[in-house]
């Protein structure tokens, strides 16, 4: 299966089942009353992560993704069945964009997120029946679900980030350092997706995940190369091993990184040097390196020296993460900014031409949507509500007229 780590598409979930007009008609039951049903709610589109999948490509050519709607009431009191919800499963680490930002973040495997919910079911004329309405002839109908366009971003997620330029040995490193068998070649940009790999020595408390980043370079965070998006990667690692080639102008390479991580964001990160294919140098090169990258490991991941202190070095490093992590999450640490974007409930009448007036509010725009406009008894239910909410007085007050056009969300209608 190819590697995508981005897909866009519109969900859609199901829209509610309307109520349903009926009444009793059984044998010796002369007044059994209005018994129809309300609708069954309509599907929700939902998102879970799971680490069966590491890529997004099975949604790569995906336009629409849509949930069922629910079924309609019928007679004898009998509700719709609800619509079937879709499950969508997506790989762990994986961030739930719309076009106002991000909605998710699905880091846990099994983590659930609600990206369309569903529309809620229309109630039948049983539910109007009351001591002074005995056999109302008026339903409702069920409300359409949400839509909306998604942009889905997988970010890689790992204890340990090998970053480094094209051809600086990491694909090797990564095999010395794990059971991974990534490609290795003798030229640039030999990976070319995220490469995992465990470490899992007994004598560690815990196994831990290195991944191999494809390589960057100078100008990767501006697009170049195989540009910054590959750095999302980069942004879901604990930590940050930075693999120069030792062998080649290892100053230069360290700057170019620490140049594009900063640009990206990301200099911040816990980071440490690793100083590989020292196979290839003498002693007096191997001790000026030693002088010019104080505390850099040297390894060589063709011959294995090294490679089992610099195992035990990210063991430790990451156990030391870990442990700061823990007091972070018991509110030692800093404090949790979470964003609210609260949903505007309010009503609001506008004159929004010659004779024509919109009116706008949550609670009014559902009642338009399920009304039953080919019931006179509906209409005229709408109407009441109209007037309960005080809707037709503030019309009133902003100069309404009658035979003046209103609009309430998508229904037109001429104020009386």
């Amino acid at each position: 299966m190819q590697f995508v780590d981005e897909a866009r598409f519109v969900v859609r979930a199901g829209r509610g089942g309307d109520g349903s007009v009926s009444f009793n008609r059984e044998k010796y039951k002369p007044r059994g009353g209005p018994d129809g049903g309300r609708g069954g709610d309509g599907g929700s589109v939902i998102l879970r992560a799971t680490e069966d999948l590491q890529t997004l490509e099975p949604y790569a050519h995906r336009r629409l993704i849509k949930a069922e709607r629910g079924r309609h009431g019928s007679g004898n009191n009998r509700s719709g069945e609800k619509g079937a919800d879709v499950v969508i499963d997506v790989p762990v680490g994986t961030l739930v964009h719309d076009e106002d930002g991000l909605l998710a973040d699905l880091s846990e495997p099994g983590q659930e997120f609600v990206v369309a919910r569903g529309g809620n079911a229309g109630r039948g004329n049983a539910s109007f029946a009351t001591s002074t309405r005995r056999a109302p002839a008026f339903r409702e109908k069920g409300l359409p679900g949400e839509e909306r366009e998604v942009r889905l971003e997988l970010r890689v997620l790992s204890d340990a980030g090998l970053v480094g330029l094209p051809n600086a040995g990491k694909s090797s490193l990564l095999r010395a350092l794990s059971a991974a068998r990534p490609k290795v070649g003798d030229y640039p940009f030999t990976t070319l997706t995220p490469q995992l790999g465990v470490v899992d020595e007994k004598t560690y408390r815990e196994p831990f995940v290195v991944a191999d980043i494809p390589g960057l370079i100078s100008g990767a965070s501006e697009g170049r190369g195989l540009g910054n998006r590959f750095l999302r990667h980069v942004a879901r690692a604990r930590l940050l091993v930075l693999v120069l080639d030792a062998s080649e102008d290892p100053e230069g390479a360290e700057g170019a990184l620490r140049a594009e991580l900063h640009r990206a964001g990301l200099s911040e990160k816990p980071a440490f040097v690793v100083l590989n294919k020292i196979d290839t140098l003498d002693d007096e090169l191997r001790e000026y390196l030693r002088e010019a990258f104080p505390g850099a490991m040297q390894v060589s991941a063709l011959t294995g020296e090294g490679v089992g202190e610099l195992r035990d070095h990210l063991e430790e490093r990451l156990r030391s993460l870990s442990e700061r992590e823990r007091v972070a999450a018991n509110g030692t640490g800093p404090d949790e900014h979470r964003i609210f974007r609260p949903t505007w409930k309010g009503l609001r009448v506008e004159r929004v031409g010659d004779g024509a007036y919109e009116v706008s509010g949550e609670g009014v725009e559902r009642l338009a949507l399920r009304t039953d406009w080919e019931s006179p008894e509906g209409v005229e239910n709408f109407q009441r509500e109209l007037e309960k909410k005080g809707i037709v007085a503030a019309l009133k007050k902003a100069g309404a007229e009658s035979g003046d056009e209103v609009r309430i969300g998508e229904v037109e209608f001429n104020y009386q």
